[in-house]
């Protein structure tokens, strides 16, 4: 009789590790569920601020196209010279423009954290809507 009362310890112990350990393991899964979650959400939000400020960067660029004479000849925009700062947030996002050599494109990339979104345009086709700017090139005609 004795040794059955000291099986019926080991049994109750053994019992309680293994619950023990589901349980730690359930909730070690749960907990890293919620992080991935966690950093997707401030992905998600990384990619927001890296698009606005892609947008800024062509807004730039067309301004910088058609409003300013010779804008073409350099790069108007290096890295790190343009930092904007969101509302309420001291995270530094910032947009870099290039244009291309004929001046016929411009790339707009954002910035924000360790999230870049580019943007392209083609400059062009503008110039042919009428009305854009005095920088667009004049169409001459020849006389027959």
């Amino acid at each position: 009789m004795k040794h059955e009362r000291r099986n019926k310890g080991q049994v109750m112990i053994l019992s309680v590790l293994l619950i023990s350990s589901a349980v730690l393991a359930a909730s070690s899964l749960a907990g890293s569920l919620v992080l991935f979650q966690l950093k997707r959400t401030a992905g998600a939000e990384d990619s927001a601020r890296a698009i606005f400020a892609a947008d800024a960067g062509m807004e730039h660029a067309l301004y910088t196209r058609f409003v300013t004479p010779g804008a073409c000849d350099v790069n108007p925009i290096e890295p790190g010279d343009d930092f904007f700062t969101f509302k309420n947030e001291d995270i530094p996002v910032s947009y870099i423009v290039k244009f291309d050599a004929e001046c016929k494109s411009a790339q707009s990339l954002g910035l924000s954290n360790r999230t870049a979104r580019a943007f392209e345009i083609g400059l062009d086709g503008l110039c042919a809507f009428g009305g854009q700017s005095s920088n667009c090139p004049v169409a001459t005609t020849t006389p027959e």
